[in-house]
């Protein structure tokens, strides 16, 4: 292995002046024809490291080729002034090494490159030299040498890996001082079998000796044995087999210290697990709007994966503790957790690192003894359950807002899971960070939502009770983001005493839309309070009033008044639809059909123009039929038109038509919307006839329902 690991000598060939100029600094450089080429390689005891084709050369192909077969050993490189070309040519030609390098003579990084290419050509050479001295060594050793360890020779204890050397049988026979050091050997070790010295071993000087028991000369083991010692020093052993001078079968185990590469290696798995628990949360946290939900969701991510369990607390406007949520991975502790929950929520205790946390500060405790624990967990009750759950290692950052911090993100890990390290807080402060932004929004959300949902509500009120008719209503607000709508219903009493019923939708699914469903609403109930005239009229009026107002909003509705008869309880309707589906007519004998306007077309919309002609319609309600006015969510679905939806409304109507007023609404709302659909769904449903209880006495004023639908 003499001279294995010294720099040779680098070879420049057909190179010009500038090109000298620029390799000027270039270690043990020759400068050589190609003719001279062959003479210089086999005249010389010094390494050729680097053969470098300058522009001079008529074919750069050729000069390649012919450097390879006198020079194997030596890297090749070329320099051109079209390195493509150049390198286009070599691609397709025979006779080349696989890793020529192909250079811009302008290249600014030249001289470094040439001598990354040179070092990696005298380190591979060096590994060839150590692995032959090894093979050599052992087949010198004669099998009759009175050591009781057999000598692996000089060479072999300056050699860069460890060496084991067994018998054909796999008894230890001797080793070089790395061995000794790694693997801990004395003389006394001579003999043993090799397996006893390191488990796993046998099975490697077993897979590379024949049937007979002797070794198939320069035979190699297939997969090497992956070790880890005392905690702290990875190895790969492999075996080749050999045999002395006098024909002695033995096998060579070599150790390889790869330590820094399998640190590399779980530094790049921890990296990559990293990213991989990043975009789940980051999926989770955007799978949501509901605080709640929203923090339920982080959880499920962060354990097991990262953390044994994790307490996640935010806290509200005025500082108190606004949410808790502690999460274990064992489902045996989640007692233990709502404890903490409990403790956290109702009198505001909290760990240490936990208080830090919402004040901004990251805390990372790797390593948390018993006596430290109560200093970190002050109160009595809190620490008793936090040992319960396991707290050997923790981390605690703060969950930041647009204004501030939400509240704090606590991560433990109990005796059983690894501590946290430095990484892991770099980490967790970014998956704080990742959770404040959505918390937020789902916060804001949630307040405006809750805003919104208030006013609508109350904006809903129960329809009053009347002699003559049983009334049912449902509101059912949509489950999509962002939902709150336009739909509304009211019902009231005219100034002579006539009934009003009101559904609406107003266009729009916002805030916008739920404020001018309020202002629709108060100006309909304004106009049929003081106004006695027909529904066409009275949309009319409506239509005029937005204008006029500059309300900026439009809605469609179906107004209807109902006269009552003194025909066994039926009723006469007089009806307008201002681009609203139609009513559902539910006959006594179970029939239903939608009233469709006489010519099939609905007036215009309200507040697109005022002076539009709208119409009405007659008929009369005989007693024990069921009138059904709804908003389109309760027919309109995705990738389904209007007339498939309505279709499935008559029959649902029809499978429930013996039930009564109430439990018709919620059997149709069932059948039709068995989730919180798209959009919102209000629903009036009247059944004219003689109330249970009722006086006989009728009421022969006029019964006017008013009922808007809003898209």
């Amino acid at each position: 292995m003499t001279g294995a690991g010294r720099l040779g000598c680098c070879l420049l060939v057909d190179v010009s002046a500038e090109e000298v100029a620029l390799l000027d600094d270039l270690p043990g450089r020759i400068r050589v024809s190609l003719e001279e080429l062959a003479d210089r390689s086999g005249t010389t005891d010094t390494h050729v490291d680097l053969v470098v084709i300058g522009s001079l050369s008529g074919s750069s192909v050729a000069a390649v080729q012919r450097a390879h077969r006198l020079v194997p050993d030596a890297a090749v490189a070329v320099l051109a002034h079209d390195s493509r070309a150049v390198r286009r040519e070599i691609d397709f030609a025979p006779g080349v090494p696989l890793d020529v390098l192909v250079l811009a003579v302008d290249d600014v990084d030249l001289p470094g490159r040439l001598e990354s290419l040179r070092a990696a050509t005298v380190q591979r050479r060096q590994h060839s030299a150590v692995l032959a001295a090894v093979a050599r060594s052992a087949g010198r050793n004669d099998e009759t040498s009175p050591a009781g360890v057999t000598a692996v020779g000089a060479l072999l204890e300056h050699a860069p890996l460890a060496v084991l050397v067994t018998d054909a049988a796999g008894d230890l026979v001797g080793w070089n001082r790395r061995a000794e050091d790694l693997f801990g050997l004395r003389p006394a070790t001579s003999g043993r079998p090799v397996e006893d010295v390191v488990p796993g071993s046998g099975a490697l000087v077993r897979s590379v000796t024949t049937s007979a028991g002797r070794e198939a000369p320069g035979g190699a083991s297939g997969v090497p044995l992956q070790m880890r010692l005392a905690g702290r020093v990875d190895v790969e052993l492999s075996a080749i087999s050999s045999q002395t001078d006098q024909g002695r079968a033995v096998v060579l185990l070599l150790a390889v210290d790869v330590t820094a590469q399998r640190r590399a290696e779980r530094d790049r798995d921890r990296l990559v697990a990293q990213l991989e628990l990043l975009g789940r949360v980051s999926e989770s946290l955007m799978a949501s709007l509901d605080p709640v939900e929203t923090r339920s969701r982080l959880a499920d991510v962060l354990v097991p994966s990262f953390a044994d369990w994790t307490s996640i607390q935010l806290w509200d406007v005025r500082d108190q503790p606004g949410g808790v949520l502690v999460r274990h991975g064992d489902p045996a502790a989640a007692p233990v957790a709502r404890q903490v929950e409990e403790l956290k929520s109702r009198h505001g205790v909290m760990t240490e690192p936990g208080r830090r946390a919402a004040a901004g500060e990251t805390v990372l405790l790797p390593d948390v003894g018993d006596d430290e624990l109560a200093g970190h967990v002050p109160d009595d009750r809190l620490r008793v359950l936090v040992q319960k759950l396991g707290a050997v290692s923790l981390i605690a950052v703060p969950v930041p807002g647009r204004a501030g911090v939400l509240g704090s993100l606590l991560l433990v890990n109990g005796s059983d899971s690894p501590p946290f390290v430095e990484a892991d807080r770099a980490l967790a402060i970014e998956i704080g960070r990742r959770a404040g932004i959505a918390l937020d929004n789902a916060q804001l959300y949630s307040g405006q939502r809750h805003l919104a949902t208030e006013l609508q509500q109350s904006l809903l009120t129960e329809p009053p009770e009347v002699d003559f008719a049983d009334i049912a209503v449902r509101y059912v607000a949509a489950a999509e983001q962002a939902q709150v709508g336009g739909d509304w219903y009211d019902a009231f009493r005219q100034r002579n005493g006539n009934l009003v019923l009101v559904i609406g939708d107003v266009v729009g699914h916002d805030t916008h839309a739920a404020a001018a469903m309020g202002q629709l609403r108060g100006v309909v109930r304004g106009i049929c309070f003081t106004a006695a005239e027909t529904p066409s009229q009275l949309l009319g009026s409506v239509d005029e009033a937005i204008q006029g107002l500059q309300l900026d909003t439009m809605a469609t509705a179906v107004l209807a008044q109902l006269s009552v008869t003194s025909d066994a309880g039926g009723a006469r309707m007089s009806w307008s639809n201002a681009g609203h589906p139609p009513p559902v007519l539910l006959d006594a004998a179970g029939r239903a059909r939608a009233l469709e306007p006489a010519d099939g077309k609905a007036d215009l919309l309200l507040g697109v123009d005022p002076a539009t002609r709208r119409t009405t319609a007659h008929m009369t309600v005989p007693a024990g039929s069921t009138l059904l006015f709804y908003t389109d969510g309760l027919v309109e679905r995705r990738g389904q038109d209007l007339d498939q939806g309505l279709a499935r409304l008559l029959r649902a109507v029809e499978t429930h038509a013996r039930a009564d007023l109430e439990t018709l609404c919620d059997a149709v709302l069932g059948a039709m919307v068995p989730e919180a659909g798209e959009d919102d769904v209000a629903i009036v449903a009247v059944r004219p006839g003689q109330r249970a209880g009722a006086p006989r006495s009728l009421d022969t004023g006029t019964w006017s329902a008013v009922l808007g639908g809003v898209t």
